[in-house]
Parts: structure tokens; sequence; C-alpha cells
């Protein structure tokens, strides 16, 4: 008998406690917000998102650590385990790692939030939401199908993995997250004063526009 070796990918929904997030779950009147990739059992996630907790215009790539989610103890957790076996674990791990190799030149794609509401994603390059990036990732290993028609929210990419039967957790971060150190999050970093963050938001949305 023949076995096939295979390694838990986790993809994260979560219902975060800021501003913002109550924003975007009473845009979108889906109950999670944020969506991210974790390669290593939940010590560390993959998506973009806000850079700094204080500037919420200042987005891209970013490793997050569960201390994000910890900090208020309120954020509602839905985890997705995805089993693949070692090769397309490795599909998905270099995708990752390339772009974060260029990580200053990727941004957040505010586009596609404008577009969101009318079932459309605004295509840009190496600009991405949270749940554009995370479907991406999935589709460079195999696990989903591209189409490049198909509706891109955080309520779609659950239906599909929940269509696919993948084992689910659910619970508060504080459940099912571990106190990982920061890593290298910026989350809490200094980004310098306002000119300096006005001056790197613009740089990021003129980025986002131009390409």
């Amino acid at each position: 008998m023949i076995y096939t070796v295979t390694t838990p990918v986790y993809i994260v929904f979560f219902a975060t406690d800021l501003k913002t997030g109550r924003f975007i779950r009473r845009m979108t009147r889906h109950r999670f917000n944020h969506a991210a990739i974790s390669l290593d059992g939940m010590k560390t996630f993959y998506s973009f998102s806000r850079l700094y907790i204080d500037h919420p215009m200042i987005g891209g790539l970013v490793c997050e650590s569960p201390k994000r989610y910890l900090m208020t103890g309120r954020t509602v957790v839905r985890a997705y385990r995805v089993d693949v076996n070692l090769e397309t674990y490795g599909v998905i791990k270099s995708h990752i790692e390339n772009m974060l190799a260029s990580r200053d030149d990727y941004v957040y794609n505010f586009l596609s939030c404008g577009t969101y509401m009318l079932g459309r994603r605004f295509r840009r390059e190496k600009a991405f939401t949270c749940v554009e990036f995370v479907r991406d990732t999935l589709v460079s290993g195999g696990v989903l199908f591209d189409d490049r028609h198909h509706r891109v929210g955080v309520d779609s990419l659950e239906n599909e993995l929940s269509a696919c039967g993948y084992e689910m957790s659910e619970g508060t971060a504080l459940e099912l997250l571990k106190r990982t150190p920061w890593g290298d999050d910026p989350y809490l970093d200094d980004c310098g004063g306002r000119i300096a963050v006005m001056r790197e938001a613009s740089r990021r949305l003129y980025r986002m526009v131009r390409y």
C-alpha cells in the first residue's frame, strides 16, 4: 500500500474587533472581514492587511503574528485545514516566499474594495485584498481552479472551502491561537510622523492606481 505524505495548510477567517473590521462586516453582511493563510500550524499568517495598527491606509503584504488577534480577546476565528501533498505545499510556500522577497512592491488593493459590492474584482499588478491573495495562492498550488471572472470575497472563498469538505474549527482567538513572538510583523512599529505616514500612504496608493 502506498501512503501519500501530506501537510496541513490553514485558511483562516477573522472577525476582528477594530472599527474597520466592524465596518466591513456591516457593508458585506458577512460574519468575517479578513482572511489569511498559514503554513506552520497557525503560528504565523500571511495576508494583505494594514502594516501598522494606527494607519489603515498603509496596507500591503505582511507576515502576521497571532498577537494581532489576541490583543482584545474578542476576535472570532474560523480555520479550514487543507491537507496537501509535499509538492503542492512546496509550490504554495515558494509562491509566498517569492512575493515576500519584494514585499515593498506589493500594496493593498483598495480599488477592489470599491468594486466588491458590484461582485467584481478590480485586478491590479501587485495589488491584492486579503482574500484575493489567499485565493490566488491556493490557485498557484492547484488547490482551487483559476477563474478570472470569479467573484472574490470572504463569503465566496469560505463557501468554496466548505463545499470541498475541509475540516473546520471555530472559536475565539484566545481559544485557537498561540502566543508566539511578533517576529517580522510590524504591527506595533512606529512608522514615523504625520508627514512620513502621508508620504508612504501616497506612495502605495499611487502604486496601486499606476499599475
